[in-house]
């Protein structure tokens, strides 16, 4: 089973899943793995994936993994807003997929919005 970790320590994902949040929001998580592990992970976020896509709210998901022999995975995923990812992510049918990830994986999820710096990028 995948096993998480916080990626924030001023606060958790839980008190993240429960705030008060409007818009569109970005799910980061970073996964970390032996390399020889990677296409393991690659088919079980596939996996996750196709779930998340058919909830309600799921705009985008992207994997990146860094590059020359890296065993950290990057998921990016755009989801219309708080409410829809929390009632996707805390449905019991997810927490079964988690329970499919191979031991040895780490993934640290945190909720993000974009932010507006001016004549740098919009939110």
């Amino acid at each position: 089973m995948v096993k998480l970790e916080e990626m924030d320590t001023h606060v958790t994902l839980r008190e993240q899943l429960f705030s008060n949040t409007d818009g569109s929001i970005v799910l980061v998580n970073i996964f970390h793995v032996d390399p020889s592990m990677a296409d393991t992970l690659i088919e079980t976020w596939k996996e996750d994936a196709e779930y998340f896509r058919s909830k309600v709210g799921l705009i985008s998901a992207q994997l990146h993994r860094g590059i020359a022999g890296s065993g950290t995975f990057m998921n990016y995923a755009i989801w219309e807003n708080l409410e829809r990812f929390r009632a996707a992510f805390t449905d019991p049918e997810f927490k079964e997929k988690l329970a499919k990830y191979p031991d040895g994986i780490v993934g640290s999820p945190h909720v993000f919005q974009k932010v507006a710096v001016p004549g740098i990028c919009v939110a």
